[in-house]
C-alpha cells in the first residue's frame, strides 16, 4: 500500500508540476491571456490587470513546487508525506481563491480534476504518515 500511495502521489505531483509549468510560461509569455483565448475582462474585480502576476505564482505553487515534491518521493525522504499534504493544500487554496476573487472564471473540466487531485493528494499524504507511524511503532 505504501508504494501505490507513493506511485500515485508521484504521478499526481509531475502531472500537476508540468500541467502548472505549461500553463505558467503561458501566462508569463503572453500575460494579456491570449493564448488561452482569454479576456483581460476577466480580471475586472480583481488585483490583477495583466495575467504575469497569477502566471509567476503558478509557475511556484504548481509548476516548481510539485517537482521538487516528486524529487523528495523518489529520494525515499520520510518527511515527503508532509509536503505532499502542504502540497494539496496549496492547490485546493490556489483554486478556492481564484474562484472568490473571481466566479466567473469557473472552469468546470479544469477545477473538478484539479480539486479532486488536491484532495487525493492531502489523503495519500494522511495514509503515508499512517503508514510510517506504524513502522515506527513497530518493537
Amino acid at each position: 500500500m505504501k508504494t501505490t500511495s507513493r506511485i500515485l502521489a508521484l504521478v499526481l505531483l509531475l502531472f500537476l508540476g508540468f500541467g502548472g509549468l505549461y500553463g505558467a510560461l503561458i501566462l508569463i509569455s503572453d500575460p494579456s491571456g491570449g493564448k488561452f483565448d482569454w479576456s483581460l475582462e476577466l480580471l475586472n474585480g480583481t488585483p490583477f490587470n495583466s495575467y504575469l502576476l497569477p502566471g509567476i505564482v503558478l509557475l511556484i505553487a504548481n509548476g516548481i513546487f510539485p517537482l521538487c515534491v516528486a524529487v523528495i518521493i523518489l529520494l525515499k525522504k520520510k518527511f515527503a508525506h508532509k509536503l505532499i499534504f502542504f502540497q494539496g493544500a496549496v492547490l485546493i487554496l490556489w483554486l478556492t481563491v481564484q474562484l472568490l476573487i473571481n466566479p466567473e472564471f469557473f472552469l468546470p473540466l479544469t477545477h473538478y480534476p484539479t480539486y479532486f487531485t488536491g484532495i487525493l493528494l492531502v489523503i495519500i499524504s494522511l495514509l503515508l504518515r499512517k503508514q510510517e507511524s506504524k513502522i515506527n511503532i513497530k518493537p
